[in-house]
């Protein structure tokens, strides 16, 4: 599903009413938020750290685990790069 993107924003720039995906522990604590495709909104060090702690991670809407390799994809020498 396409959104129009809001006047004045970047290209590229997220419409303010797309749908969220939000990633939690097993404990059910918000860990990152995301876009349907996987870009990461926000929690990028919250997730960082609980894949350093080996924590299990899932989406909340589904219950599916998440794939971390989606999330730390490397780009020559850099790890600041995200999906």
């Amino acid at each position: 599903m396409k959104y129009a993107q809001h006047r004045g924003c970047v290209e590229g720039a997220l419409h303010w009413r797309q749908r969220m995906k939000v990633i939690i522990d097993e404990a059910g604590e918000i860990i990152a938020k995301a876009t349907d495709d996987h870009t990461l909104i926000g929690g990028h060090h919250r997730l960082s750290q609980a894949a350093s702690l080996g924590k299990r991670l899932f989406w909340r809407d589904t219950g599916e685990p998440v794939k971390l390799d989606n999330f730390f994809k490397h780009y020559g020498s850099s790890l600041r790069h995200s999906a």
